[in-house]
């Protein structure tokens, strides 16, 4: 199965996945990532 991401979608399903898995903070995984706290968040 293909995975449809928008054109500007700066995580993927693995990045997801990882992020989920974390026990890092929020502002962590952000600025890891280079996304918003609210993207982490969701």
């Amino acid at each position: 199965m293909m995975v449809r991401l928008h054109q500007n979608a700066r995580t993927t399903p693995a990045i997801r996945a990882e992020i989920a898995a974390s026990s890092e903070s929020v502002a962590c995984l952000a600025a890891r990532y280079n996304v918003g706290e609210s993207t982490i968040r969701c």
